[in-house]
């Protein structure tokens, strides 16, 4: 593969040279820098594949640098969750020998898998100074759509086990004087900037790649998720000012992402279609539209001690609803202020993040009249040598299934989680890491396994699995180039 794409580049004319695993971070940002007191540590999951303008590899004026990079691994898990409880077991028969599915099975809590991703990208300087470039993520096995709520986006399908699919699509130029404008299928400035989220242990705690039954593990609510970094947007991202404080603003026209849908060629507005600004589909009022996020970040060291800390907010409108009757629930567009600080000294590192605002879910849209979303994740963790060891603690509080229509027996939703783990770096590009998860998710009313919700004030209310739990434990390696 190096040799066919040596190859390739060169008959193109330019000047190429394969990066090295450690100029390979400015597009992946691994493996971990261990915090150290003069460089504020802030690190993404190990699931989050981000530009960092600071660490560009050395392009000369006139040549630019190709990589694919990529990274394997491997799972041993064993999961215990409230799906697998006796009372969820269903061991009765059915009547007259008729077969239903879930009837009569259970779940083992062990299991082995892998996952893979690929980042094939390019790096490059013109002769006047203007550096440009693109990179591309690559995943496995995933069916979600980008954006939050139904139909978040066109993009996501049925897509069978192994197959490939781009998650993100981004081209970037600018200069280090005048910052970098960054457009595509592309992380956010709250993303980018993500400060004090605690991540940069295991595979990135309740953020990783672990397999556990969406149901009963708690959300993650902050913003380096697929709902907003995978949707195409155009990002401004400043220069460093005063060697202290540098800003990223972003504009997102809707929920599309790695391509165009055109409402199948016709004026009407149906289910899916990227454009929409009002539609008569119910459940379509749920998506949001013209997403602007703006953070402002400082770093900056005070002796031994670096110092990082985030502001931010994040802002959409929603597509309108005009059916006839008109829709029973609706909606408010994202606002939410998003904050986060994080302080180093030699291996040592301390941070949290703070989220309030309109919002409910995984970035979706709360229904109008409902609680606010708050969440808060604390955490440390510490690096001597090889080895990286922390522990979080997250909470969010969400209207979950809480809808207009049945504000008395429906309550709003609780979710928590704590990770701790361990990254043991073996050899440049091999880690190992064992990390444990457990979490909790309550809301009165709803069955959180079914996601069966109250009927109304009177009669239907739903008393089963109102209070879900989950763990898990995880051995894993991972090989990163």
């Amino acid at each position: 593969m190096r040799k066919l794409l040596l190859a390739s580049a060169a008959m193109l004319g330019g000047t190429v040279a394969m990066a090295s695993v450690a100029s390979a971070q400015i597009q992946t940002q691994y493996p971990y820098t261990p915090p150290q007191g003069t460089t504020p540590l802030s690190a993404p999951s190990a699931g989050t594949a981000i530009q960092t303008w600071t660490s560009n590899p050395p392009v000369s004026p006139g040549t630019y640098t190709v990589r694919l990079a990529g990274r394997l691994t491997a799972y041993i898990t064993a999961v215990s969750d409230s799906t697998k409880s006796g009372r969820n077991v269903t061991t009765s028969a059915t009547a007259a020998g008729t077969t239903v599915t879930g009837l009569n099975t259970k779940q083992a809590p062990q299991t082995i898998y892998e996952y893979a991703r690929l980042y094939p990208s390019f790096d490059a300087m013109a002769a006047n100074g203007l550096r440009y470039g693109a990179f591309l993520e690559i995943r496995q096995d995933n069916n979600q759509p980008p954006g939050g709520g139904i139909n978040g986006s066109v993009s996501g399908s049925n897509r069978t086990r192994a197959q490939l699919y781009f998650r993100r699509e981004t081209a970037y130029l600018g200069t280090d004087q005048l910052g970098y404008l960054r457009y595509g299928a592309t992380d956010q400035p709250t993303s980018l900037f993500m400060t004090g989220s605690m991540e940069n242990f295991d595979d990135g705690g309740w953020n990783g790649d672990f397999v556990m039954a969406p149901n009963t593990a708690p959300t993650w609510p902050f913003a380096d998720v697929g709902a907003l970094y995978s949707t195409s947007k155009a990002v401004y991202l400043s220069p460093k000012f005063f060697d202290i404080f540098d800003f990223g603003i972003s504009y997102e026209p809707n929920t599309g992402t790695v391509g165009y849908a055109t409402c199948n060629g016709t004026t009407a507005v149906g289910t899916g279609c990227d454009a929409a600004s009002s539609t008569s589909v119910i459940g379509e009022n749920r998506r949001r539209r013209n997403t602007i996020d703006a953070v402002g970040r400082v770093r900056t060291a005070v002796g031994p001690v670096g110092l990082a800390g985030t502001l931010g907010y994040i802002y959409s409108s929603t597509v309108a609803n005009n059916s006839t009757p008109p829709a029973a629930t609706q909606y408010d567009g994202l606002g939410v202020v998003d904050v986060g600080a994080q302080a180093t000294f030699g291996g040592l590192a301390v941070g949290g993040h703070f989220m309030a605002g309109r919002v409910n879910g995984q970035w979706e849209l709360a229904p109008k009249g409902s609680k606010n979303g708050i969440a808060w994740i604390a955490g440390a963790s510490y690096a001597v040598g090889p080895l990286i060891f922390g522990a979080s603690y997250f909470n969010y509080q969400s209207a979950g299934a809480k809808t207009n229509l049945t504000p008395a027996v429906v309550g709003n939703r609780v979710e928590s989680g704590i990770a701790a783990g361990a990254t043991l770096t073996l050899a440049p590009g091999a880690y190992v890491f064992l990390s444990y998860l457990y979490g909790q998710r309550y809301q009165g009313g709803v069955d959180l396994i079914s996601g069966t919700v109250s009927a109304n004030n009177t009669t239907g209310r739903v008393f089963t699995n109102n209070n879900v739990q989950s763990q898990m434990i995880e051995l894993g390696t991972q090989f990163r180039w």
